[in-house]
């Protein structure tokens, strides 16, 4: 398991030229505003912030959706079910989710690919991957109790 970590601007450069767009001020403004706290925020927290340095609503809304589909931004559930956005860098993992604090934690460990060869196999279906996000209360708000 692992902390996300905030990547810096020549490691986000590569990722939005690969998908041949444009890495503007703003686009990076956005990625570390959510960058910023382990437990993300919500879009609405992020426009609500995010308009006192000059972005707007719409901007946001489509950073947003983009970081999201170059896997710089992945969405998990808050105790309210709302989605909130943290900080990611490309890859596959999984949240482990603190449904107290809203810390979360990426893992990696999956052991999923067999199980998404036999839903193919009994299916039919081509499979294009998964989402699986793990909840519950962190060490720290459970007073190291397991």
């Amino acid at each position: 398991m692992k902390q996300t970590k905030t990547w810096d601007a020549s490691q986000l450069r590569p990722v939005f030229r690969k998908a041949r767009t444009r890495f503007t001020t703003q686009r990076e403004a956005i990625w570390r505003f959510f960058a910023r706290s382990p437990g993300g925020f919500t879009i609405t927290d992020a426009v609500a912030k995010l308009k006192a340095k000059g972005i707007g609503l719409a901007t946001v809304y489509r950073t947003v959706t983009l970081l999201e589909k170059l896997d710089l931004l992945r969405h998990v559930h808050d105790k309210g079910l709302e989605h909130r956005f943290i900080a990611t860098q490309p890859g596959h993992f999984h949240p482990l989710v603190c449904r107290s604090c809203g810390h979360v934690v990426e893992f990696d460990a999956c052991g999923l690919s067999a199980v998404e060869r036999s839903l193919s196999a009994k299916t039919g279906f081509h499979v294009e991957g998964h989402y699986v996000e793990i909840y519950g209360t962190c060490a720290e708000c459970t007073g190291g109790r397991k």
